[in-house]
């Protein structure tokens, strides 16, 4: 899963610190399950920082999760212009779909390769959906305890996420601000909105 990985920008990974506040997560009028697992519908919108091999900047990204389906468009400097993400299927084997600013369409194997060449390095797309609500993706990793700042990171598919800061409301604790390294490759996310439910 090539391209997601240094390019969480587009998914885009690599570094440029964000800063900022996040807001609280807002409710749908549908009750929430008290399992994030078991969340199937959600949106997230903020701001992403990306450095790496092919360079980097910062932008702005809108998230929209429909159960295994992922729509991401990411906008503004961040080494690969705007960006349109489809992610559909099971993590273990998502289809992606990659729209960029310049009208360029391209799917399967393609889209990867795209991806991966825009960001230097792979993106293990079908575990960001897992990773953006702060849970570890199906299959191997592990988690380290907080350290003395409260940072908990997780470390899978040769990733390191460091979860800096989370939003919370009763029953439902998501992440406001991570960064993802792979390598060279760095990303930070700072979550301005929680939609959850919707």
């Amino acid at each position: 899963m090539h391209a997601l990985s240094c390019r969480w920008g587009v998914a885009a990974v690599v570094l440029v610190v964000v800063a900022g506040c996040a807001t609280a997560p807002q409710r749908s009028a549908v009750p929430l399950p008290a399992d994030l697992h078991q969340l199937e519908r959600w949106q997230a919108h903020g701001r992403i920082a990306v450095s790496g091999p092919n360079g980097g900047g910062s932008g702005s990204f809108d998230w929209k999760q429909r159960n295994a389906q992922a729509q991401v468009e990411i906008r503004g400097p961040i080494g690969m212009g705007s960006v349109r993400l489809q992610v559909d299927g099971e993590a273990a084997n998502p289809q992606l779909r990659l729209e960029a600013g310049e009208g360029k369409v391209l799917e399967s194997q393609a889209a990867w390769d795209e991806l991966e060449a825009r960001l230097g390095a792979s993106v293990p797309a079908g575990n960001l959906r897992f990773w953006m609500l702060g849970l570890a993706a199906p299959g191997e990793h592990r988690w380290q305890e907080p350290d003395t700042q409260g940072v908990t990171r997780l470390e899978q598919a040769g990733w390191l996420i460091d979860y800096q800061q989370y939003s919370a409301e009763p029953g439902l604790r998501v992440p406001s601000r991570m960064r993802a390294k792979n390598g060279a490759a760095s990303v930070r996310i700072v979550v301005d909105r929680w939609l959850l439910g919707q």
